[in-house]
């Protein structure tokens, strides 16, 4: 973790958030500033990016991260440039030209950024409603109504952390699903997605289940083409999917999503997250060979943007029951 020596020197957030300073803002830019001080020095702890005076790269990861950490209105985010601004002013850093210069330049993006996530969030809660609306007709059945209160809560996990992955993050609505685009997600972002506390061995073994209850019921209300094809892969993957958990994956999955973050790296960026991730197993060959070789099932897939997908979305993902 980076840290500037200046610090103590430098004025604080609870020093610049006086009338004289505020004074000089927006209205709107005022009623946030406070907000934007403490969510931008909370954002850049979150993804590992040093503490104490800012430096340029440190203000550019914090910025590129904060839509996906904070949940905050349009309206916030436009006033984060403007405020930073008469921060870093106000502070007089020695660096404050090059501070300057990099807010200046990340304010399109953050602003448009977080317009795209504000959309992507309200179709994400569509497919929750349509989701739940599916659980609801299942949760009829015998076999669901017979599971045991936790089973009950691991079979909606499931069912709901599939449909996300396939319709939001694939961008594929069920009547398109195919053996080929779910088997990429469930040995791929499933396990990844999900809470820590929900991958144990009991969820893992009603995957199966899960999945062949989901496929028949899309099936009967004609919205799954490719319905016995899906069915026969669960049935041939009984064993991979009750046993894809694999926790030294899944810890080299996030040392790579935080070392993409502190370089900077665009998660939306498909290239440079390519880019980034064969060079980073470049630089660690026997991590690589240990992790891609012990379960061909287990492929490498883009674990910064499923980061995000999680960290902001999913706080209103599944209604527990």
């Amino acid at each position: 973790m980076e840290e500037t020596e200046t610090a103590a020197e430098l004025m604080t957030p609870k020093a610049f958030l006086t009338p004289e300073h505020l004074a000089r803002l927006s209205a709107n830019q005022q009623k946030y500033a406070a907000d934007i001080l403490t969510d931008v020095d909370k954002t850049r702890q979150t993804v590992d990016l040093g503490t104490g005076a800012w430096s340029v790269s440190q203000l550019t990861g914090t910025l590129a991260a904060l839509p996906t950490v904070v949940e905050r209105p349009h309206v916030y985010y436009v006033a984060v440039v403007p405020v930073l601004t008469a921060y870093f002013k106000a502070q007089a850093a020695p660096n404050v030209k090059d501070l300057l210069a990099a807010l200046k330049q990340a304010r399109p993006a953050l602003v448009e950024k977080h317009e795209e996530a504000a959309a992507a969030q309200a179709a994400y809660e569509g497919v929750v409603t349509l989701v739940e609306s599916w659980l609801q007709d299942m949760g009829t059945q015998p076999e669901v109504t017979n599971l045991s209160d936790q089973d009950r809560q691991h079979f909606v996990t499931i069912v709901h952390t599939t449909a996300e992955l396939m319709i939001t993050g694939k961008q594929c609505q069920p009547a398109d699903w195919d053996v080929a685009a779910v088997s990429s997600i469930m040995f791929g972002p499933f396990t990844h997605l999900l809470d820590e506390s929900d991958r144990v061995p009991a969820l893992f073994n009603l995957v199966p289940f899960a999945l062949t209850t989901l496929f028949s019921y899309l099936d009967e209300q004609h919205q799954l083409k490719h319905a016995d094809q899906l069915l026969v892969w669960v049935a041939k993957n009984h064993e991979a999917l009750v046993t894809m958990y694999n926790p030294k994956l899944e810890s080299f999955y996030e040392e790579l999503a935080s070392a993409m973050r502190r370089a900077g790296v665009d998660a939306n960026d498909h290239a440079a997250v390519d880019a980034f991730t064969q060079d980073y197993l470049n630089a660690h060959p026997a991590m690589g060979r240990s992790l891609f070789t012990t379960d061909q099932q287990l492929i490498k897939k883009r674990p910064a943007k499923h980061l995000k997908y999680s960290q902001k979305r999913r706080r209103n993902r599944r209604k527990r029951r």
